[in-house]
């Protein structure tokens, strides 16, 4: 057993686990199976959290 067997998605709030390795070798993914959640659309989320923190809470919650 290894570490990469329990790695999870780097998707922002998914915990699902990130796809195996390839067969025939080299590293493990990093996202689960979704196509939705790659590189770029991670990076998008994480500004669009970071925008939505740092202009404080949304206008039903104030």
């Amino acid at each position: 057993m290894t570490e990469t067997q329990a790695k999870t998605c780097i998707y922002p709030g998914c915990e699902r686990p990130a796809v195996p390795p390839h067969p025939m070798g080299g590293p493990q993914p990093s996202f689960c199976d979704l196509e939705e959640h790659n590189v770029l659309t991670a990076h998008q989320e994480r500004q669009r959290l970071a925008n939505e923190s740092s202009h404080g809470a949304p206008e039903g919650e104030r």
